[in-house]
């Protein structure tokens, strides 16, 4: 597969020419260790029959979707999560910690670049896609994927509702769903199981053998927005920063063998993804622009493609070291230079990091 590398003192990662997904990410942090975090897919390396989606083959890392999910009313798009997960990325600018490049054909008329961007002395990932021309209501979103060896335990700032899909995610016996689907969830220690019972959703893995997949709906008052994963086996916390009024959603995914049909086979586990989206869960372009309780709530599902003016959705995330005793986040703050991570017992580790990046 062909991918596009790049490296700073404290980061290295290549882009895939196909669907442009973020591949082989990798964290240097300041006590020498490397930490690779990111989710790749069991498949990576097989040979998948002919008609397998291009972003299934690839499936890994992070990669910009637009529309997010189904891509319902698109004509002659045969995958989820539109042409930038799937279709062909030329690089337009290389150089040793940054890419351009710009996605061959256009989405609902607009041209799509992107930008990767890794800075000396940070262990961050800035990525900027940005759609110039084109007209309508699209659901956009970022797919960002974790793998959890040890326990992470999720975190975000303030928000004002949480939710599960209006339908179950999996049947059998094709699958089967963790969540009873059509809840709002009040307490996300206590969310209801569809088999009965309730189930922590700050913590994963979830139980094995289940697919599962809820949202957050991010106040969008902050100046930003956070979502963090602490894994505190191994010292370190995943980060992800965003512009909630351009992103104002968290959709959580994890998938621990709740997919029993070709190529998830029930061996996709511990993944979870982590996506920063504007849209209503994955169920694509046609439901994101349509009346539904997430717009009702008063949080956009998509955003408005104009012919004059870019629409530009900025988004890092980063990794900072921390002690083993350090707890789930509390709060993510800005500070000189970048941010500081607070526990619940108020320990802090700082990131150095451009803020700056994702305002607008």
């Amino acid at each position: 597969m062909k991918s596009f590398a790049l490296r700073s003192d404290r980061v290295s990662l290549a882009v895939t020419e196909t669907g442009g997904h973020l591949s082989d990410v990798a964290f240097t942090l300041q006590d020498g260790r490397r930490v690779t975090p990111m989710h790749v897919a069991p498949w990576a390396d097989e040979e998948l029959p002919a008609d397998t989606p291009p972003i299934i083959r690839v499936l890994r890392g992070d990669f910009f979707c637009a529309p997010f999910g189904a891509s319902d009313l698109i004509p002659d798009m045969p995958f989820v999560h539109g042409l930038p997960a799937g279709g062909t990325w030329r690089a337009t600018e290389e150089a040793a910690g940054n890419i351009g490049m710009k996605l061959d054909g256009t989405v609902m008329g607009a041209t799509v670049t992107k930008h990767v961007e890794l800075r000396s002395g940070e262990t961050i990932v800035y990525q900027r896609h940005t759609m110039t021309g084109g007209s309508g209501r699209i659901s956009i979103g970022h797919h960002a994927m974790l793998r959890a060896e040890h326990e992470l335990q999720l975190a975000f700032s303030p928000w004002t509702l949480a939710l599960t899909t209006p339908e179950p995610d999996e049947t059998p016996p094709q699958g089967r769903s963790l969540l009873l689907n059509n809840q709002t969830i009040a307490d996300l220690h206590r969310a209801e199981r569809m088999d009965g019972g309730t189930v922590d959703l700050t913590r994963f893995p979830s139980p094995e053998g289940f697919e599962a997949i809820w949202m957050v709906v991010a106040d969008r008052s902050p100046s930003f927005a956070w979502t963090a994963a602490a894994c505190a086996e191994e010292g370190w916390v995943w980060f992800g920063l965003k512009n909630p009024r351009i992103l104002p959603q968290t959709l959580l995914w994890f998938s621990n063998g709740g997919r029993d049909y070709a190529p998830w086979n029930g061996r996709h586990r511990k993944a979870i993804g982590v996506e920063e989206i504007c849209g209503y869960f994955h169920l694509g372009h046609a439901a994101s622009i349509a009346d539904n309780p997430v717009a009702a709530w008063g949080s956009p599902t998509a955003v408005r493609l104009t012919p004059d003016v870019p629409t530009v959705v900025s988004y890092m995330f980063g990794l900072a070291a921390v002690s083993r005793d350090f707890g789930a986040v509390r709060d993510i703050v800005g500070a000189s230079g970048g941010v500081t991570l607070i526990d619940g017992e108020g320990r802090e580790a700082f990131v150095a990091c451009d803020l700056g990046f994702i305002a607008g």
